[in-house]
């Protein structure tokens, strides 16, 4: 969208998108084990996202038509889930997610013209929020384990963000 595109004051939406150049590139890599008492993953995801659009005037250009990263751009992506069971009945899993922040654009200044705001932002996506940690770990107690039966239950105990990490989202 244009800078400063506004979506309520015109009927004609569509004089409020540019169009521009995006590049995308990354790789991914995955460890997976499977046994009877553990299973689990490790994965890891490199990906980068850019965006130009340079319309050649600084109206129908984003970010004076430099190349800035898409919201898209998260480069670092690592998750690890275990899964171990003790026994028939009772089995443990933890899971943990590191992802580098995405980018964001801020307000950086606040301007007063007669009495009126103007907020400056700053460069399209210029900045990242923080990143994210997030550990959750559960105790699951199956049911009876009678193989013919009208219902199946379990009993699960879960503990989300066992860190307590105060993250963005």
């Amino acid at each position: 969208f244009k800078d400063g595109a506004s979506f309520l004051s015109t009927s004609h939406v569509e004089t409020q998108i540019l169009q521009g150049k995006e590049k995308s590139y990354g790789a991914e890599l995955m460890i997976k084990r499977t046994n009877r008492k553990l299973n689990g993953w490790l994965s890891y995801t490199y990906s980068r996202s850019l965006v130009q659009v340079n319309g050649g005037q600084y109206w129908n250009s984003i970010n004076n038509g430099n190349v800035y990263p898409s919201s898209y751009d998260i480069p670092n992506d690592l998750n690890l889930v275990l899964d171990y069971h003790l026994n028939m009945r009772v089995a443990f899993s933890a899971i943990m997610t590191y992802i580098t922040g995405r980018p964001i654009t801020y307000p950086i200044a606040v301007y007063y013209f007669d009495k009126e705001p103007y907020i400056e932002y700053s460069g399209r996506n210029a900045f990242r929020i923080p990143n994210y940690f997030r550990m959750d770990v559960s105790m699951s107690v199956e049911g009876n384990l009678k193989r013919h039966k009208f219902m199946h239950s379990s009993f699960v105990f879960s503990v989300y963000n066992l860190t307590g990490r105060a993250n963005p989202y």
